[in-house]
């Protein structure tokens, strides 16, 4: 080699080794698409949620109040909230659907199993087939099992034509769902009215959806008739049954 050449590689061969020290010194970088923060890929949950019933009514006559039998799965258990004869399940030659647009207040819609809480954390979710008009959004409701009530701030919008929509439960925004008449101003002295249910979604919350006693939908409005109305097809819920 010759001696003008000696100071060049030397420089080289120490950049070479600054650069090995570097790399090894360096801390390791998690595989690309194995998840090391929201939206990786984490790989399947060790006990994942199952479907734990899919709910399309039943085949009855036309636009009748909803009611028990109405539910396709016998061992599910109706709630309905507000006033329950307008609350309605519609009938078409090819299609069966809940119907709002006669409500006079806000409701909401429920169903709990007399034998089991649902786990609805981790990958639990609710789909939701509907076909609103006039500006009404469906939101999921759970009761849990200490009696307190909840609304997700995520809800199905309007729609030309069934839309599906899946809901991760953990992954929503949370507020609590007033239920009772509880008049809070001092200068108000209207009296209780114990008959009247508000369901108005108030403050944030954080729902423990490890167990859950009831779980279904509302709009949070009353109804506009046809042209303003929430129409939900068939429900389906996935996650885990805890026993009683």
């Amino acid at each position: 080699m010759p001696v003008r050449d000696f100071p060049l590689a030397l420089a080289g061969l120490l950049f070479v080794t600054v650069l090995a020290v570097a790399q090894a010194q360096a801390p390791a970088q998690p595989a690309r698409g194995r998840g090391n923060g929201r939206g990786g890929f984490t790989g399947p949950p060790s006990n994942p949620a199952t479907l734990l019933f899919h709910e399309a009514w039943t085949r009855a006559p036309m636009a009748q109040p909803m009611v028990q039998e109405n539910l396709g799965n016998q061992t599910l258990t109706l709630h309905i909230y507000g006033n329950p004869g307008e609350v309605r399940k519609t009938f078409h030659p090819d299609e069966d659907y809940t119907y709002t647009g006669e409500t006079t207040t806000n409701w909401a819609l429920t169903v709990s199993d007399r034998k089991v809480f649902w786990d609805l954390s981790g990958d639990g979710r609710v789909r939701l087939k509907t076909r609103n008009s006039g500006y009404r959004f469906l939101h999921v409701v759970v009761k849990t099992s200490d009696g307190k009530y909840f609304v997700s701030e995520e809800g199905s919008g309007e729609s030309s034509a069934w839309i599906e929509t899946d809901y991760v439960l953990s992954d929503l925004h949370w507020r609590s769902l007033l239920m009772t008449d509880t008049p809070s101003n001092a200068s108000n002295r209207r009296p209780v009215d114990p008959k009247r249910v508000p369901i108005i979604a108030t403050s944030k919350a954080t729902p423990d959806l490890t167990k859950v006693e009831e779980v279904g939908f509302t709009d949070l409005m009353e109804g506009g008739w046809i042209p303003a109305t929430s129409r939900v097809n068939s429900f389906d819920v996935w996650g885990k049954a805890v026993p009683r």
